[in-house]
């Protein structure tokens, strides 16, 4: 009886864990045991991006609501052992980055569609993710133009937007958008919502 393909995937993926754990072992050298940090980190972030495309998919299916769950997160939390809080986090990336489909059938691009493509490559997290989204998400970023919210996105992830410290840049959005309220011009808010995005490094 021949594997299917979750059964295949599963199999290679206990191989490539038990090689990493040699390659970690007693006789490793530091830049060997900083090349295991560097692979476990690309491989973190390839689960994360297979993962965030299930769940899409199983959102778009209807799938927890078929089964009873009262909302995805109570399904997550359950089937998966996450806390809310990771539950959460995967449903926003999901929705974020993830093609979605239109009532009529269509196919329509990611709601971030340039987030989406750096998160593709592996260059940003699931948390760099929720935090632009969130950003990009808020009153201040509400009051943009359509081409001016796009550039905004796009300058959070230009090169080399490799974002360092999200929670506390997403703060600091917070408490600009706080102390300007209304008046908060346009040209001001694309520079905020962009500015030091540039100089922060990953969590």
């Amino acid at each position: 009886m021949s594997e299917t393909p979750l059964e295949v995937a599963s199999r290679l993926f206990a191989q490539a864990v038990e090689a990493l754990r040699e390659a970690a072992g007693p006789a490793a050298g530091e830049a060997d045991l900083l090349g295991v940090l560097a692979l476990g980190e690309g491989v973190r972030r390839a689960l994360d991006q297979a993962g965030v495309a299930a769940l899409a998919d199983l959102e778009r299916r209807g799938t927890f609501a078929g089964r009873g769950y009262r909302s995805s997160v109570a399904a997550l939390a359950d089937l998966l052992g996450w806390d809310r809080g990771d539950a959460r986090r995967h449903l926003s990336v999901a929705e974020h980055v993830e093609p979605r489909v239109g009532l009529d059938g269509a196919g329509l691009p990611p709601r971030l569609p340039v987030t989406a493509a750096v998160f593709a490559a592996g260059a940003a997290s699931l948390r760099h993710v929720e935090v632009v989204a969130r950003v990009l998400g808020s009153d201040a970023a509400g009051r943009l133009d359509s081409p001016r919210w796009a550039g905004a996105e796009a300058q959070c992830m230009a090169p080399p937007s490799h974002i360092r410290c999200p929670g506390e840049q997403q703060k600091r959005h917070a408490r600009i958008e706080r102390r300007q309220g209304p008046l908060f011009q346009r040209t001001k808010i694309v520079a905020e919502l962009v500015g030091g995005f540039r100089q922060l490094e990953p969590e």
